[in-house]
């Protein structure tokens, strides 16, 4: 099933019109240095075709995926794309996943997370990616999806997207997120509530300005 998932997504991908807008410094990072990727959960179904042949990248990636069974699905898409995975979430393996994770990051990796995942609430970051980024030190970097013309799966917790063939799609590339090491607990919110800022873009109630 995994693998017909990934030539159902791959088939889509390819026919869609892609703009990739990298904001700032964010060209210099993604695909070039190693960081942490930070997308909502529901925009989940474009990136990894994205990474591996839209961006010119020579940093390999890994993500996290849940430990349920929809997590063995997405772990064999990624892996169909080159990527490795890591299992684990924060109601799952969340300890034992965020050691792997920091592992994953040792051994030269970048790393993608969705902070609102695996159950929401939607559009609101959990602290784990916050708290990986200050121990790392790397940086967050937001990738903001946007579908101006998209299914939705308004049964999912999540409204998960789905780009209708041919269409268009704008990948942003917000700035890199830097946390410093040691933080407390105001500034960690602090820290969560600037990636939610940072990923408005590419919700259903932004609207796209081509400039």
């Amino acid at each position: 099933m995994g693998h017909l998932l990934w030539f159902f997504i791959t088939s889509v991908c390819a026919t869609l019109r892609k703009r990739i807008i990298p904001r700032g410094s964010a060209a210099e990072v993604l695909g070039k240095k190693q960081c942490i990727v930070a997308l909502w959960h529901n925009r989940t179904f474009v990136p990894c075709y994205v990474y591996r042949y839209c961006v010119d990248h020579v940093v390999p990636m890994s993500m996290l995926t849940s430990a349920s069974k929809d997590g063995a699905l997405l772990t064999t898409v990624a892996e169909d794309y080159g990527m490795r995975t890591v299992r684990g979430s924060s109601n799952r393996r969340g300890v034992a996943g965020f050691r792997d994770m920091l592992r994953e990051l040792k051994e030269g990796y970048c790393m993608c997370i969705t902070p609102d995942g695996p159950k929401g609430p939607r559009y609101k970051s959990h602290p784990g990616v916050i708290r990986l980024a200050s121990v790392s030190g790397l940086p967050i970097l937001p990738l903001c999806i946007d579908l101006p013309h998209c299914w939705r799966i308004n049964k999912a917790w999540d409204g998960f997207a789905i780009p209708k063939p041919f269409s268009r799609i704008n990948v942003v590339i917000g700035e890199p997120i830097y946390v410093p090491a040691d933080i407390d607990e105001e500034q960690q919110k602090a820290y969560m509530e600037k990636l939610d800022t940072a990923l408005a873009y590419g919700r259903p109630d932004f609207e796209y300005n081509e400039t």
